[in-house]
This record gives C-alpha cells, sequence and structure tokens, in this order.
C-alpha cells in the first residue's frame, strides 16, 4: 500500500520504502538480525539535508505523511528503482532455484535425476522410487517423495501428504503379501536443513520417506529397540526438548511442529516415534540407516545387491508385481 509513502509533486505520490510490501515475519527478522533502527537520529539527518526547505506539518495534516522522515534514506527508493530492484532479484530467484534444483537427485527435472529406471510408480504429487543401488541395505528398500522440493513431510500441504500416505498403506500390504510376510519400517531424516527463504528458492534436502522391508517378527521388537536408539541420540545436557516422541496413526505431521529438525520411525503405518534434533550439525546424517542395520544385524557397510544386475533384476520385478498385482493405487 501507500500508507508509507511521501506524497510528491501533484497527486500522484512517489518514494516508496524498500520494506513497505515486506511481511511483519520477515520485518521481525531482519530487525533481530540488524537491529533496530535509530529513528532520532534519521529525523535530525532528515532535517539537516532540508535545510531551510524543511516544514513542520500543521495540526490538522496526516501524520502518516510524516513517517518518512524517521526512516534512513537508503530504506527510501522511488517507484521505478524499487520495479527495477525487484526485477533483478526476480531473476536472481529464478536463476538461484534453476542452480539449486539442478543440483538435486530427487527431483524429476533435475539433470541429476538418474531414477528414471528405478521409478515405480508416480502420482500427481509424489512418486514411489527403489532406493539406489549403494543405498539398498535390504532387498526390496524403496522410498517415497514429493515432486514438490521440500525439506520434510511437515512441509507438505494436506494433498500430497495424503498421497504419500497411500503408497505407505501400498506398501504395508505388498510386504505382508509376500511368502514369508516382512513387515516395513517407515524412516524419515528432516535434519540438515535450511532457512524458509533459502528452501523457497530450491536449497536443501529433498524429503524423503524410505521403506525398509524386515523379517516380520522384528516389528514386535522395533518399537523397543528406536525408542532405546532415539533416546540415546543426543547428549542429555543438549536436549531440551522429549528425546522421544511417540506418534500414531496420523504420522510425524501431528506431534512434530512445522521447521523443526527431525527423525521419524514408522512401524508399518501402526505408529512409531520421532526425535527433535536440537544440534544438527552434530546428527549423523546415516543415523536412521545405521539403525536399521543395527537392529537387523547388519554391518553398515553390507548392501543387499552384489552387482548392477543383480539390481535391475530387482527394480524389473518389485515394478511388475507392484503394479501388476494391484497394489499400485495411482
Amino acid at each position: 500500500g501507500n500508507a508509507n509513502a511521501i506524497p510528491g509533486k501533484g497527486a500522484e505520490l512517489s518514494g516508496f520504502y524498500e520494506d513497505d510490501n515486506v511481511s511483519l515475519e520477515d520485518l521481525l527478522r531482519r530487525e533481530r538480525i540488524e537491529g533496530v533502527q535509530d529513528y532520532d537520529s534519521n529525523l535530525a539527518n532528515h532535517i539537516a539535508k532540508k535545510g531551510s526547505k524543511f516544514k513542520m506539518l500543521d495540526e490538522d495534516e496526516d501524520e502518516a505523511y510524516a513517517l518518512g522522515w524517521y526512516e534512513h534514506s537508503e530504506k527510501k527508493m522511488d517507484a521505478k528503482r524499487r520495479d527495477d530492484k525487484k526485477q533483478r532479484q526476480e531473476i536472481r530467484d529464478k536463476q538461484r532455484i534453476q542452480v539449486n534444483l539442478e543440483h538435486c537427485t530427487r527431483c524429476m527435472e533435475s539433470k541429476r535425476f538418474g531414477r528414471k529406471d528405478a521409478m515405480i510408480s508416480t502420482a500427481q504429487h509424489s512418486y514411489l522410487c527403489f532406493d539406489g543401488m549403494n543405498q539398498c541395505i535390504l532387498p526390496g528398500q524403496v522410498f517415497i517423495a514429493p515432486m514438490e522440493h521440500v525439506q520434510a513431510m511437515t512441509d507438505l500441504d494436506e494433498t500430497a501428504a495424503t498421497e504419500i500416505r497411500n503408497y505407505q498403506k501400498c506398501l504395508v500390504r505388498y510386504f505382508e503379501s509376500e511368502n514369508p510376510p516382512r513387515g516395513v519400517i517407515f524412516a524419515e531424516t528432516a535434519v540438515h536443513r535450511v532457512s524458509r527463504d533459502k528452501a523457497l528458492l530450491g536449497a536443501g534436502a529433498h524429503a524423503a520417506i524410505v521403506a525398509y522391508p524386515v523379517e516380520y517378527e522384528l516389528l514386535t521388537e522395533a518399537r523397543a529397540f528406536w525408542k532405546k536408539a532415539f533416546d540415546e541420540a543426543e547428549c542429555e545436557f543438549t536436549t531440551q526438548h522429549r528425546k522421544v516422541i511417540e506418534t500414531d496413526a496420523k504420522g510425524v505431521r501431528a506431534k512434530v511442529p512445522k521447521g523443526f529438525p527431525y527423525v521419524h520411525a514408522d512401524f508399518a503405518m501402526g505408529g512409531g516415534y520421532a526425535h527433535v534434533v536440537e544440534d544438527s550439525s552434530e546428527f549423523p546424517r546415516d543415523f536412521m540407516q545405521h539403525t536399521v542395520a543395527g537392529m537387523c544385524e547388519l554391518t553398515i557397510l553390507d548392501r543387499a545387491y552384489a552387482g548392477r544386475e543383480d539390481y535391475r533384476q530387482a527394480v524389473a520385478d518389485f515394478k511388475k508385481r507392484f503394479c501388476d498385482g494391484g497394489f499400485d493405487w495411482a
């Protein structure tokens, strides 16, 4: 709006401020970083600059038009400069988004998305994909990811979150139908997060839930194993939040506030545990996978497939049975 604009000559208003259209949240964030302006000093500088041309407002004049006197000169800019700056910023943002997304291995439009042969199923807002050969510690290990580049499931809108839960339900049925049946542990790592502003430009990790199919009997002892792992994940002196947060069938979105770094394990859609990470810089990046390996009595170096051909055959077999067997909701 023009509430903070300085009236120019004639009917037009000029002298917009650089932060005229900035949200209150962004203004507060900027204030915490830059500090509060010295408004008395700004007014004195304004009067000195105007010299003999300075004139105080009459009693019946709107004080809103004098707000500019208290702003630093660097904050003021005319409409043309403001529009030019906004246009340059938009161009830089688009370029930054393109660069960031091109480096993401889970964005389907990225040049580094080398998973086309491993794709199992796609929906409007999400997809199901076989995990990379070097990442698979268990046969049939897959992951679910949103199409949109977000950092955590807590950042998703309800439509995308519902699609991902649909895939989770399908995977529970799929692995339970095997002979012998297997249970599935869904694990999400949303630890190393970037600021909201950077995330809007495509920075940060791309959220994903990894599905680890385990022996069915292991599900009964998995809860105790993961609760202990989360309880010991960080030093008790650095932990301000509850170490272990119990989640129900609705998942982590109902338990962990948006924007918080966390790890979450769900046991076949029957609830699970989450842990809010206090020190992201010290938290192990592969904590979840290493915990699964420990529970299955594997070393962190063990892999499910001996070579590329075994991996490709496993992908083909999984896709055929998942899609042709009536498990694919999409």
